[in-house]
């Protein structure tokens, strides 16, 4: 459950989590995902949003929607459009760390590890809550 995974992050002391999300950045990052044709913010993710707008710890970052209350989060639409590849028309780039990404892949509906170079999956997930135990703990 989201809001399981959520409560182990803001426990973690080695994680640094962002606040709720502001839901009017939400909304326009949602609107901006749509027009620029990108991938749809998943669900689960976004419910995660509502508790903790991005995550970093020594090991990994998980990106947030216009994060403003750590230094050191990062926005998901500012890391996606770094990457502009016709890939990711289906894809969205959620986290990385020094060697990897945590992806969303709409067209599988399913949460993946990738290689930084040449994205090939390393991990595979049904739900965002497995790919955030993996990812930080």
């Amino acid at each position: 459950m989201i809001k399981d995974i959520a409560r182990q992050l803001m426990q973690d002391e080695d994680v640094w989590c962002g606040e709720a999300v502001n839901p009017r950045y939400l909304d326009d990052c949602k609107k901006y995902l749509a027009a620029e044709e990108r991938c749809a913010l998943p669900p689960d993710y976004v419910a995660l949003l509502r508790y903790v707008n991005g995550a970093f710890s020594d090991r990994a970052l998980l990106f947030g929607v216009m994060p403003e209350s750590w230094p050191g989060l990062e926005d998901v639409v500012t890391q996606n459009e770094r990457y502009n590849s016709d890939v990711f028309g289906e894809m969205i780039l959620l986290g990385t760390n020094d060697f990897d990404w945590l992806v969303y892949d709409a067209a599988q509906e399913e949460y993946q590890i990738r290689e930084r170079q040449g994205m090939t999956v390393i991990e595979n997930f049904a739900d965002l809550e497995q790919a955030l135990h993996y990812w930080f703990f």
